[in-house]
């Protein structure tokens, strides 16, 4: 997957799976900033090589990336930390605690900041967005293989390369009765139904 604005929303709105793993990891040698930023690096991978099609959600995915980069980062430092640090000493504290621009690189990684990796509430599921697009694409092939009429109510109906319209409104635009579109629309999914092995997508037309 190479889409960076989905890749950055995964991240994004996944921040509390990080959070949630890299606790399991806290007195290992890293603080638990530097767990949460190596946990992003390897969601992060998982990102990027996450394929929606197989039908394993994003986090079951991510979990063995996040675990690994953090486990891999604990044994490197470990050696740099034998003696217990100082965490009395308000030199040391303040540096730790020093505040970072948001733009900054977290985790050694020059793609992921902290402006990256912190949740917009609004934000639409980026997950959900992948699969609609993905259920989207097949939709628009098999429907090509419908009747011109069933092409049309499939279309305005599900928003297939033009705007979403309600039956009523369809009925209006065809000069038919809102039951006719809705009859049409029905023997158009069940055509649909058939050509498709897409579990999702059988799903996504039964809603």
């Amino acid at each position: 997957m190479k889409d960076r604005k989905t890749i950055d929303q995964l991240i994004s709105s996944n921040q509390g799976f990080v959070v949630s793993i890299a606790s399991h990891y806290k007195h290992r040698g890293l603080d638990m900033d530097d767990l949460i930023s190596e946990g992003n690096i390897g969601m992060l991978a998982a990102a990027r090589a996450f394929d929606p099609a197989q039908g394993k959600s994003f986090v079951s995915y991510a979990a063995p990336f996040i675990r690994n980069a953090i486990g891999k980062a604990i044994e490197q430092q470990s050696g740099l930390y034998r003696v217990p640090r100082d965490v009395s000493n308000p030199i040391i504290e303040k540096k730790r605690s020093r505040a970072l621009s948001i733009d900054a690189p977290v985790g050694g990684s020059t793609e992921l900041s902290l402006a990256r990796v912190i949740p917009d509430k609004n934000a639409d599921d980026p997950e959900k967005v992948l699969q609609n697009n993905i259920l989207g694409k097949e939709l628009t092939i098999i429907v090509k293989n419908l009747q011109p009429r069933d092409q049309h109510v499939i279309r305005r109906f599900y928003g297939i390369g033009m705007e979403v319209r309600t039956m009523a409104e369809i009925a209006q635009e065809m000069g038919i009765k809102r039951e006719r579109v809705r009859q049409i629309r029905d023997h158009a999914v069940r055509q649909i139904l058939k050509a498709t092995h897409n579990a999702r997508l059988k799903d996504y037309l039964k809603n």
